[in-house]
This record gives structure tokens, sequence and C-alpha cells, in this order.
């Protein structure tokens, strides 16, 4: 049951973050955050999820992460994995902001994190994007689809 819920939740996340955005349009917005984000790492945000060959020069290779991996028919377990170039799906940012939650945590100048979380359930994905030496952003860790601890 439990594989169920989290098969049919990711479904919906990968579903809702195809972009489905016109040329020239502004990502939708979801929940608002306190977090003044700094203007070069919105510039990035927005550029990583339009451009594919930007996302994936701007991911630090081979990803961090975790998955959940099944226990049995009804027990899932966290599990680190390092996501590799030939596996990877284009990040999209277009979903509807009445379904998700999306919570933003700036630690220092260099290193922010962001949860998407579905408010119908305890389900979400993380993503960590740090400020590289040279100064430019990058992706350096994925959590797809899985229970959000609180």
């Amino acid at each position: 049951m439990k594989y169920l819920l989290l098969t049919f939740f990711a479904s919906i996340l990968f579903f809702a973050c195809q972009n489905q955005s016109q040329p020239g349009s502004e990502p939708e917005t979801v929940s608002q955050t306190t977090v003044q984000l700094p203007r070069d790492f919105l510039d990035f945000y927005e550029k990583f999820h339009r451009d594919s060959q930007y996302q994936m020069e701007h991911v630090v290779w081979p990803l961090q992460g975790d998955t959940s991996e099944q226990v049995d028919s009804t027990h899932y377990k966290k599990v680190g994995i390092q996501w590799r170039p030939e596996e990877w799906h284009m990040q999209r940012l277009a979903y509807n902001p009445k379904d998700y939650h999306r919570d933003l945590q700036m630690l220092g100048e260099v290193l922010i994190i962001e949860r998407i979380r579905a408010k119908a359930a305890n389900y979400g994905i993380e993503r960590r994007f740090a400020k590289q030496p040279e100064g430019e952003w990058a992706l350096i860790y994925y959590s797809d689809m899985q229970e959000m601890v609180k």
C-alpha cells in the first residue's frame, strides 16, 4: 500500500513539474517564503529550470542524494544514492501552488536548501544548491519523492 502511495505521489510530482509555461512567461510562484534570495541565485534558478544543457552543466556529478528502497510489501527505507547524468530527468518548475508547499532555507551566503512538499500528504523532494568556488551556483544534492521528516 505504501508503495502505491509513493508511486502515486511521485507520478503527480513528475507530471506537475513538467514545464507547462509559455515562452517568455515567468515560472509560477509557490507558497511565499521570508527568505531573501540573492539575485544571482534567482537568475541561476530560472535558467536552471529552462535550459537543459545549462542544468546538466550546473549539477555536481555524481550527484549525492537519497531515494526510497522497498524493504517488503509495505515498508520502504531511505538509502543514499549517487545520481548519474545518464539517469537524470530534467528538473522543471511549473506546478500548482495550491497543491504543493515550497520552503527555502538559506545557510550563510553559499547554501540554499529547497523542500517541495505535497500539501495533501507528507511526501516531497529536497534539493540543495551551493555556490561553487568560481562563483557559479550548482545543484549538489537531490532527494527524490519520499516521506518528509517534519
